[in-house]
């Protein structure tokens, strides 16, 4: 403790004399040291995405094209039928799918905070019970073959409508977070259950469906696990998450990519700046989306701390 207390003290005492001291000089180093060795990665994905040919085919460390940019490679991305229409059906199952989330998991967890209802604690229990036990893949697979989900689009949206993990978030914060005040100032003027969720508590919920949102809509935009197990085959239908799988692991994919250049006119492109211009297109979506959420996102990430 002494010793504690007299560190605590020289570091004021340096803090005072110099307007630092030697330990926030090595954590600012460390943190900033650590932050360039996690961005370079991407930068270089990137920078690669945009490299003119004659320079990428030298490799080394690229920090910036000094041959000026050359967006050829997603011109050969977005030539191919297949990857537009794969961004349009992730794009669209992520919105739809995370909206259905939304709207299913709060509702179910606001109606099973209210433990004075008969039979809440039970459907509780019933909800939470499926993060420990599943049916299993084939058991999956029949259920919705007879509900007619096989090789429809409906089957990367619908099962995944309700998240247990993200239910007993919202449950907690419609239980602990919420002033039951509120709810009962908005039932002396009038309002059912019905509108105490959507008019009252909703909107006070921005930060957390923003930080619940944008969880679920990242799993969306990431799943390709339901178009492999469920459809497969079905060009029309494969997520953008499958093409760029199949442009990394794919060789006949990255053949044909490669092909489609040269018919269209374009140089040979090499492979790896493909698969980095295919990357960058899977990365993009979601980083544009994060500014737009991260007021909220910041906030909603505190729920459930300890709160005076």
């Amino acid at each position: 403790m002494e010793r504690t207390a007299a560190a605590g003290r020289y570091r004021r005492g340096m803090r005072q004399r110099f307007g630092f001291n030697f330990y926030d000089v090595f954590v600012t180093l460390f943190c900033i040291t650590f932050a360039l060795v996690c961005f370079y990665p991407m930068w270089y994905v990137f920078v690669a995405s945009i490299t003119p040919y004659e320079e990428f085919v030298k490799g080394g460390l690229m920090l910036w094209p000094s041959g000026g940019v050359d967006l050829q490679y997603y011109g050969t991305i977005f030539r191919n039928s297949s990857f537009v229409t794969s961004l349009w059906i992730s794009a669209t199952k992520t919105v739809v799918g995370t909206l259905l989330s939304l709207i299913v998991t709060s509702t179910m967890a606001y109606a099973v905070s209210k433990i004075h209802v008969p039979g809440m604690k039970t459907l509780n229990v019933l909800a939470v019970f499926t993060m420990f036990f599943a049916g299993g893949l084939i058991p999956t697979y029949i259920l919705y073959l007879n509900m007619g989900l096989i090789r429809s689009y409906w089957v990367m949206v619908l099962p995944y409508g309700f998240n247990v993990t993200y239910f007993i978030i919202m449950r907690n914060y419609f239980s602990y977070s919420m002033p039951k005040d509120l709810e009962d100032a908005a039932r002396i003027d009038g309002c059912n259950e019905i509108g105490v969720f959507f008019r009252v508590l909703l909107p006070l919920s921005k930060p957390m469906l923003a930080a619940v949102g944008l969880f679920i809509a990242v799993g969306f935009w990431n799943d390709y696990y339901s178009y492999m197990m469920y459809i497969a085959n079905k060009p029309t239908l494969q997520p953008f998450a499958w093409v760029l799988r199949r442009v990394l692991t794919d060789s006949s994919m990255m053949s044909q990519m490669r092909t489609g250049a040269l018919d269209l006119g374009a140089q040979l492109p090499p492979p790896m700046a493909l698969r980095m211009a295919t990357i960058i297109c899977a990365m993009l979506p979601i980083m544009c989306v994060y500014p737009f959420l991260q007021k909220h996102f910041a906030k909603g990430m505190l729920i459930g701390a300890v709160k005076e």
